[in-house]
């Protein structure tokens, strides 16, 4: 489904319409034997499962062998005749059935469907929504709803009105409003090529509007430096290398607190907290692509600004440093009082920890809400769990939790 990008300059589009295209002409080679490396870390749920099952088609009508190396598993174990899991350098892998595999790995990595299946004590543990919906619907038990989440008060820090903007003749964001509180911690979402980091870039005077302001903190971002902006919002970008430029991850941290005249947490705490101490004297450029996007999350952490925007943060981290990252930012915006925006197609993580969903469709925000109303509306949106049970239920915890004494 990349028809419509044929005439674009590759340089125009954005990381998931890439990772499309890259794919793409791999598979004009006509291989047969694909080796993917993360092949949907920056697609949205919808482009995924095209990919998915483009390469399924591929396997099953034409013989290509198709080696995937995934942290994303609910994309994926319905598909595989085989499975190995290596959980460190020094264990032992898990080979064998997928299913197989996933019975014997640590519950925070595997999908949520076989997290719920361990959860409720199904045999055959489901691998696919379908099959958990079936599981559910001869086990019997309806989990009670969980409450509503409390809504977050107080005035905005990031406020936008109006905006709009493009590339060139290329219109991406039309007329988008939004508004970020402190102590929220708000998921941006939609489609690939919705305007979801041209609205990050907006934010921080990287982008300039068509019309439209963009207030952060007391800053008008349109009429600011960016070394102004800098000392109030931090950036991620979902390529971190773009951040480094110093020979080790500890001067990367020593340069932003320097330059930006920061206070706050020391750089040695930085690194313990998002375990990067034993990485601190190594280029952060040697690093994998999962500790890059921590070591470029420290960098910006250690200007201790009040606003933070991550895109794509999870790309390249394994299931139990994601959890860490959400339960993480969650604390940060509850107990520091920082706002966090995050473009992400990591809805599993959106549905644990996110406190808002906004949603871009066309360069417009067409929802804005809990995500207790805004993803199960969706279905492309919906995470797994959802999927299976359906109201404002997320994640295994809303079930366990529904279900209190009779889950015994």
């Amino acid at each position: 489904d990349i028809a419509h990008l044929r005439h674009r300059e590759t340089a125009t589009l954005s990381g998931g319409e890439r990772q499309r295209v890259a794919v793409a002409a791999a598979l004009a080679l006509q291989p047969s034997i694909l080796v993917l490396d993360e092949p949907t870390s920056q697609l949205d749920p919808h482009g995924a499962e095209d990919v998915i099952a483009a390469l399924v088609r591929l396997n099953e009508e034409l013989g290509l062998a198709v080696v995937l190396a995934e942290h994303r598993l609910e994309r994926v174990v319905a598909h595989a005749d085989r499975m190995r899991f290596v959980a460190g350098p020094g264990v032992t892998p898990i080979d064998g059935s997928p299913a197989a595999v996933l019975s014997q790995m640590d519950p925070v990595s595997v999908p949520p469907v076989v997290a719920l299946g361990r959860a409720m004590g199904w045999d055959p543990l489901p691998l696919t929504v379908r099959a958990a919906r079936a599981a559910a619907e001869e086990d019997g038990r309806r989990p009670a709803s969980p409450p509503a989440d409390p809504a977050i008060g107080g005035e905005p820090v990031v406020r936008v009105a109006g905006l709009a903007t493009g590339y060139g003749p290329r219109t991406v964001l039309r007329g988008v409003d939004l508004d970020l509180r402190p102590g929220e911690l708000v998921a941006l979402v939609g489609r690939n090529g919705s305007g979801k980091t041209t609205l990050l870039r907006s934010l921080v005077g990287l982008h300039r509007p068509v019309r439209g302001t963009v207030r952060v903190g007391p800053h008008d971002a349109t009429r600011t430096e960016t070394a102004t902006l800098a000392r109030v919002v931090g950036y991620v970008p979902q390529q971190p290398d773009r951040l480094f430029f110093a020979p080790t991850v500890r001067e990367e941290l020593a340069f932003t607190r320097h330059h930006l005249g920061a206070g706050g947490e020391d750089i040695d705490a930085l690194l313990d907290r998002l375990d990067l101490a034993g990485m601190a004297e190594r280029n952060p450029r040697d690093l994998s692509g999962g500790e890059r996007q921590r070591a470029a999350l420290a960098a910006i952490l250690a200007g201790g600004p009040r606003v933070l925007l991550l895109d794509e943060p999870t790309r390249g981290m394994d299931a139990a440093w994601k959890r860490s990252l959400g339960a993480m930012l969650r604390r940060w915006c509850a107990e520091e009082g920082m706002a966090v925006l995050m473009a992400t197609h990591d809805i599993e993580l959106v549905a644990r920890f996110a406190t808002r969903v906004v949603m871009l469709g066309d360069g417009e925000v067409i929802a804005d809400g809990p995500c207790r109303e805004v993803l199960p509306a969706s279905q492309s949106f919906a995470p797994q769990v959802n999927r299976v049970y359906g109201g404002t239920i997320l994640t295994v915890e809303d079930v366990v939790g529904g279900l209190g004494p009779r889950l015994g």
